[in-house]
């Protein structure tokens, strides 16, 4: 059955443990079955999948477009008062999409230094000062109700998702988007007025997406 035509730019595979189930092969045949023009892959901290699911794609003469949602801790970024590291600095996630071989090379570059350049017992993620140098070529979308954005302004911190933003504009420039998600979760029924009201007040994109972790 052909769906309304828009592009899913947030599937798990099952390469994302307790949240996906897809097999990242054939999320390119559901894309084909759908009538998808092209499909992203978005799994947690991980590039695993992308190699057999860009595959698949060509085969099926789908448009592939890689990415990973990546921890990100906001450091001193966002905070409205004094952050420390690690756990103590919250954990956001923000959605990474490759536009160029750049993009896929500073794609790696993220994930690997979530695995490697953290303490090893604090889970994967990346400091938002650590994209520095490493966001050209990359799409940045804000994560929706997992994402500091939508965290801080369901919290009633205005001024710092003010900053948070600030920081994601001086990082992204035109490649940032605000994204938009409807799955039940409180935050981002307390945050989604805020956030369009931040997307036209500073003329940055919204992107509306539907996490997707199963085939049905």
């Amino acid at each position: 059955m052909a769906y309304a035509p828009f592009v899913p730019l947030r599937v798990f595979s099952s390469y994302t443990m307790l949240d996906g189930t897809i097999d990242p092969a054939a999320i390119a045949k559901l894309a084909k079955d759908r009538g998808f023009p092209a499909i992203a892959i978005c799994d947690r901290n991980g590039l695993y999948g992308s190699v057999a699911f860009a595959a698949a794609c060509r085969k099926e003469g789908i448009q592939p477009i890689v990415g990973t949602f990546l921890a990100i801790s906001r450091g001193s970024e966002g905070e409205s008062g004094p952050a420390a590291q690690g756990h103590d600095s919250p954990i956001d996630w923000l959605a990474f999409f490759a536009k160029d071989e750049a993009g896929w090379l500073n794609l790696c570059h993220l994930v690997s230094a979530a695995h490697l350049d953290r303490p090893l017992h604090l889970d994967p993620h990346v400091a938002l000062e650590r994209l520095e140098g490493h966001t050209d070529g990359l799409i940045c979308l804000t994560g929706a109700g997992e994402g500091a954005l939508a965290r801080l302004m369901a919290e009633g911190q205005h001024e710092a998702a003010e900053r948070y933003c600030d920081r994601l504009q001086a990082l992204f420039g035109n490649r940032l988007y605000i994204e938009v998600a409807r799955t039940g979760d409180p935050v981002e029924d307390a945050s989604e007025e805020a956030l369009i009201e931040l997307a036209y007040a500073r003329d940055i994109p919204l992107a509306g997406s539907n996490p997707a972790n199963f085939a049905e």
